[in-house]
């Protein structure tokens, strides 16, 4: 025993050797460094208050820790290493204990002896914390000193930024706070600093009591629910709804939209709410039914929209959406029963694609049981938004977007409709005239034709423009742009072979393009090049054949569509790849018709089995906000829809997208051209005319303007000009 103490004292005498030796050669050689016991002592002493301050802190203890580390700071001879250290802990200490303002004092201090420590998340952290111990008054001083001075890192002004957001809502000013936040995540100069944002906002109101959040969601709109700060807003709101299992579907889908639709820096936070709640309630089983023809007819357009509701089906799948798909073909025998038979969680349906289909379940009151989103372009009078919903355009869409094209783009308030005596014709044109007139203040001037007439055609557009060529003359003399409209008659006779001046700068069609083919080559044979022709949907059949057209005959005919290849969509992209990769070719308007179709159901959440139309319409005022692949589609708050359509122009292979800025410049190209071509026609009768009666141009004008307005001194004339000059002549006038 005495053997091993002797050397175990040895080694440690060794040891003690070895280390002053090393420290003897680190400095210098010949310089000797004599450690006195008492030396020695205060060291120990200090190493010793060192690890007791550190545990006091490590342990939660703050109070202590902060006694302990401002007994070292007071001790003499500490390296920088040392006080660095104390002053940190210190700081952090002080502040987790409850003393703010010597808190804040040493975290100056430790940002003296450590530059940089400012930008660290841990020292803005606690100044953080410091900041909501102040009195209002005071901490609000400092929130705005602190975020004016530019010099102070961007994390710490954020901060500040974001405390004076709470303030400010504590006070009332939710709306400017949240504008203020808006504004301030624009400017975050990378995406670290926009997540921090994103986790300080979503800390902060995890905070705040159920009224002011509730205020603060008041704020919430479909459009910016997925933007900082909104998207935060609706986090939170989302988290504690779902602590009621009652509401736990509707918040799933809330954050669910936030994951598939937000712009999150952090996407992480989405997670970190999601998964505890899914791990207690589970995720929400949600059906979607599809109601179309699969065989017969209509079964081609049926399984067009199937194969795009599959592809939405699968990608929501694969990225944690959790709801079956079922698809019913109303072609069979038993659909009837099928429909009925679907469990409540089937709330909604898709379809169906046709009227006398809606009707059965209308009958059946299956519009009681389910929400049916129909392929339709129009529903029973009284129902939509209240028994059922229309997914797809309406004849009322597409004169819409023809009309506003030609007012707010190309400055057309003039309009003409010139239509097939047939329903389909008959129902556009009355259509068209009512919009029209109600939204331009002007009359339509309309016409028809007999479809199976071909022949007279061309007879029908003449008096289409001659009809109206005369109430521009009308039109002309009641603004007073015409002082004397018979005498203007007059001169007009001068140019017997002249072009109809109409007053209509647009004229709708509504026929198929078989038939326009013919149609509008009569509007340049009668010489009225000048007009746009707006087509409807009805023109995409025709022209996607890809038969060469004489394209110089439609450079102004426009007409709406719901799928635009040419320049897609984000979604769109989503879909033409995913057909790629299956093989299945190129999507159209019918595959993405049933593509957007599941996604927005999707969006829309678990709609209860007791729903309302008001429960619908507020789901949807939501989910519509999403990236189509086909045009638009908006419901308003009584769940009316309206869909803003592409516009498309016929082209020599087939059809374009419409270039507003260009359209209206190749259109003032073709009215300065016919303008000039006027002028040159009435140039040539005038010359004529001059030359045959021995005159200047100017005076042989001068003189019949004159004999037109009944002013010239006919017995002063030449005799054998004045038979030239045929106009009648006002009252009191001699022959």
């Amino acid at each position: 025993m005495k053997y091993t103490s002797y050397l175990s004292i040895r080694g440690v005498t060794f040891t003690l050797l070895v280390m002053a030796l090393t420290v003897a050669s680190l400095t210098g050689c010949g310089k000797k460094v004599i450690v006195t016991p008492q030396a020695s002592s205060s060291r120990g002493a200090e190493q010793t208050l060192s690890y007791k301050a550190r545990a006091a802190y490590d342990s939660g203890d703050y109070t202590a820790a902060s006694t302990l580390y401002d007994r070292i700071l007071q001790q003499p001879n500490l390296s920088k290493a040392e006080k660095r250290s104390a002053w940190r802990y210190f700081a952090l200490s002080t502040i987790k204990s409850g003393r703010a303002f010597l808190g804040l004092q040493a975290l100056d201090k430790w940002e003296s002896t450590q530059p940089g420590a400012i930008s660290t998340p841990e020292w803005q952290d606690a100044w953080v914390l410091a900041i909501k111990q102040l009195p209002p008054s005071k901490a609000l001083s400092i929130l705005e000193a602190t975020y004016s001075k530019k010099t102070n890192p961007w994390g710490l002004r954020a901060n500040a930024a974001l405390l004076l957001a709470g303030v400010e809502w504590k006070k009332g000013n939710t709306g400017a706070a949240l504008t203020s936040l808006e504004d301030l995540y624009s400017r975050a100069p990378n995406t670290k600093y926009k997540a921090a944002l994103e986790r300080r906002l979503f800390t902060e109101l995890n905070s705040i009591d159920e009224q002011l959040l509730a205020t603060i969601s008041g704020y919430l709109t479909p459009e910016n629910e997925v933007t900082y700060p909104y998207s935060i807003v609706l986090l939170e709101k989302a988290r504690r709804a779902a602590g009621d299992e009652q509401n736990w579907p509707s918040a799933w889908a809330a954050i669910e939209r936030l994951r598939s639709l937000g712009k999150l820096a952090d996407p992480t936070l989405i997670d970190a709410v999601l998964a505890p709640l899914q791990k207690e309630f589970g995720e929400p089983t949600q059906g979607i039914a599809l109601a179309l023809p699969l065989t017969g007819p209509y079964g081609s357009i049926g399984w067009k929209i199937v194969r795009g509701a599959g592809i939405a089906h699968w990608q929501l799948t694969n990225n944690g959406y959790n709801f079956a798909l079922k698809v019913i073909n109303t072609e069979s025998a038993t659909w009837q029963e099928e429909l009925a038979a679907l469990p409540a969680g089937f709330t909604i349906v898709g379809g169906p694609l046709r009227k006398d289909v809606f009707r059965k379940i209308y009958d059946r009151d299956l519009t009681e049981k389910h929400a049916f989103f129909t392929f339709l372009s129009s529903l029973p009078v009284g129902t939509e938004g209240k028994d059922a919903w229309r997914f797809f355009s309406s004849p009322k869409d597409q004169i819409q977007t023809l009309l506003n094209f030609a007012q707010f783009d190309l400055g057309i308030n003039n309009f003409a409709a010139l239509y097939p005596n047939e329903n389909y014709g008959q129902h556009m044109a009355q259509l068209f005239v009512e919009k029209a007139e109600s939204q331009s203040d002007y009359p339509v001037l309309t016409a028809s034709y007999t479809p199976n007439n071909p022949q007279g055609w061309s007879k029908d557009v003449k008096n289409l423009l001659a009809q109206s060529d005369q109430e521009n003359k009308e039109i002309q003399a009641m603004n007073g742009e015409i002082e004397n409209a018979s005498a203007q008659a007059r001169l007009n006779e001068q140019y017997e072979d002249m072009p109809y001046n109409p007053a209509f700068q647009a004229v709708f069609l509504p026929d198929s393009w078989k038939n326009m083919e013919s149609i509008i080559p009569h509007f340049f044979f009668h010489q009225e090049d000048r007009a746009v022709f707006l087509g409807p949907t009805l023109w995409e059949q025709g022209l996607s054949a890809g038969k060469k057209l004489e394209s110089r005959y439609y450079k102004l005919a426009v007409f709406p569509g719901i799928w635009n290849p040419f320049t897609p969509t984000n979604a769109s992209k989503q879909l033409v790849q995913a057909m790629d990769d299956a093989g299945l070719g190129k999507p159209d308007a019918w595959v993405g018709l049933g593509y957007d179709f599941i996604r927005l159901a999707a969006g829309m959440g678990s709609i209860p089995s007791d729903w309302d139309d008001d429960t619908v319409n507020a789901e949807l005022a939501s989910a519509q906000h999403m990236d189509w692949s086909i045009a638009p589609i908006a419901w308003d708050a009584d769940g009316n829809a309206s869909e803003n359509l592409f516009l498309f122009r016929p082209s020599r292979n087939g059809f374009v997208p419409v270039n507003p800025e260009t359209f209206g410049k190749r259109l003032a190209t073709v009215r300065a051209r016919h303008d000039e071509r006027i002028q040159m026609m009435k140039d040539e009768v005038d010359t004529k005319k001059a030359e045959e009666l021995g005159l200047t141009i100017e005076e042989y004008r001068m003189q019949r303007n004159e004999a037109a307005n009944g002013t010239q001194n006919v017995e002063t004339a030449d005799a054998d000009n004045s038979g030239l000059f045929s106009f009648e002549t006002t009252p009191g006038t001699s022959q």
